[in-house]
């Protein structure tokens, strides 16, 4: 029904908004919890749909407890638990930030499929991956003496790259006869389930919040939910490697969005960079 170009422009503007959206939400008033729990709800809701859509449900009641409970521990990690802690990293760094370690993730899958699956790579591989890690520290240094210039988000975004390795693998190891459908709507369940447990806490935000960003929370649940789908259409369509090259660019609109609604500029550190990252994994996806 679409092309490969549509799909793959969907993907990638899907990929860049969805950051700079939750950015939005929060700098209009919006709390982290329930910023994080509707636009799971939203992506949800919307990747199911398109299951549905597709007549994929038939596949769910035959599906073995171990494919259920691995597609909900993949969700609640890589729809649930990374999402929320990117969004608690923008309350004090950019969504720009953001997206560069959102494009780091293929990266951190690599090597955790090297460690737990046994793929191979090679040095220059292991090089590229290295490039990757300086460049999101150059791009979180701040000004000031000594070694104290990684803020607490840069910690917590790095938390979320051996989440996202390990919610591919277990995907890779115990899902991969399962439709990209279903995979990506049991992701976002699984999501939206581990979220429901900090329903009490975000209960009390949830009014003030939905009044102040419904509109941002909306735009950040469906970018979330048509990259989902999209990302999904486009490695069908095309190499992997090509896929993931141009899936990596999305941080450049992230950061050209955020730029022009927020004033976000970067020093030559930052530059240094974000420029070293996209062209590590650039060249590392014409590898893998």
């Amino acid at each position: 029904m679409f092309s490969f170009w549509s799909w793959t422009l969907a993907a990638v503007l899907a990929l860049a908004f969805a950051p700079l959206a939750m950015k939005m939400a929060l700098s209009v008033g919006g709390s982290t919890l329930p910023v994080a729990l509707v636009t799971a709800l939203v992506a949800a809701l919307l990747v199911c749909g398109w299951m549905l859509a597709r007549n994929k449900a038939r596949r769910l009641p035959r599906m073995p407890w171990l494919q259920r409970s691995s597609l909900l521990l993949v969700g609640a990690l890589s729809a649930g638990l990374v999402p929320l802690f990117g969004i608690v990293a923008m309350t004090e760094t950019s969504a720009s930030n953001r997206a560069l370690f959102q494009s780091a993730y293929p990266a951190a899958t690599a090597l955790a499929a090297r460690f737990l699956l046994g793929e191979r790579l090679g040095p220059l591989s292991y090089l590229l991956i290295a490039l990757v890690c300086t460049g999101l520290v150059l791009m979180n240094i701040e000004p000031g003496p000594g070694l104290s210039v990684l803020n607490w988000p840069f910690w917590l975004l790095l938390t979320t790259l051996p989440m996202i390795g390990l919610a591919d693998v277990i995907a890779k190891r115990n899902l991969v006869d399962q439709p990209p459908e279903v995979v990506a709507a049991g992701r976002a369940v699984g999501g939206v389930l581990i979220l429901t447990l900090a329903l009490p806490w975000a209960f009390p935000d949830l009014g003030t919040t939905l009044q102040a960003a419904w509109h941002w929370m909306l735009l950040g649940g469906v970018c979330m939910g048509i990259f989902a789908v999209a990302l999904y259409q486009v490695f069908d369509r095309t190499a992997a490697s090509l896929a993931a090259s141009l899936v990596a660019l999305a941080p450049v609109l992230t950061l050209a969005a955020e730029a022009a609604l927020l004033g976000v500029s970067l020093d030559a550190w930052q530059w240094a960079g974000f420029t070293l990252v996209l062209v590590a994994l650039l060249w590392l996806g014409r590898r893998t």
